[in-house]
């Protein structure tokens, strides 16, 4: 688990780190969810678990930052944040940033993967691209 984050995040982190994306599951009713929390938001139950998703999802809605807020991010600008929705995860949304994607190629519906680091590192927050020919689809 990464330092610094909260105990109902660590199969977040420890899925992504190696390269593979996971939401909690409730084990009694067996309904995803995402935010991860201590017990069910459906039926609050504690028995939950981590189940891996295929990584392959479409945007649901975007936006473009084109301010920093923050000044470690001010050279990253613009860039894009996205909700992504998972045909195997109904209901989950996720926020994450969008790469490789031109401004006027970005849309609703538009399919997207989890993009492997590009430096060989672990993962340490989702990032998707585009879902091209010939890649798994969402299906």
């Amino acid at each position: 688990m990464a330092i610094g984050h909260r105990a109902e995040f660590e199969g977040h982190f420890d899925h992504l780190s190696a390269g593979a994306l996971a939401f909690p599951v409730c084990r009694d009713c067996a309904k995803m969810h995402w935010y991860p929390m201590t017990l069910c938001p459906h039926c609050q139950s504690s028995r939950l678990s981590w189940r891996p998703v295929r990584g392959v999802g479409e945007i649901w809605s975007w936006t473009i930052v084109r301010h920093a807020f923050d000044q470690s991010q001010a050279g990253k600008l613009p860039y894009v944040v996205a909700l992504v929705c998972f045909a195997d995860a109904p209901g989950i949304r996720l926020v994450a940033n969008i790469e490789g994607v031109a401004e006027a190629d970005l849309r609703i519906g538009l399919p997207v993967r989890l993009m492997p680091p590009a430096d060989g590192q672990p993962l340490t927050r989702p990032v998707f691209g585009p879902l091209r020919a010939g890649q798994a689809s969402l299906a």
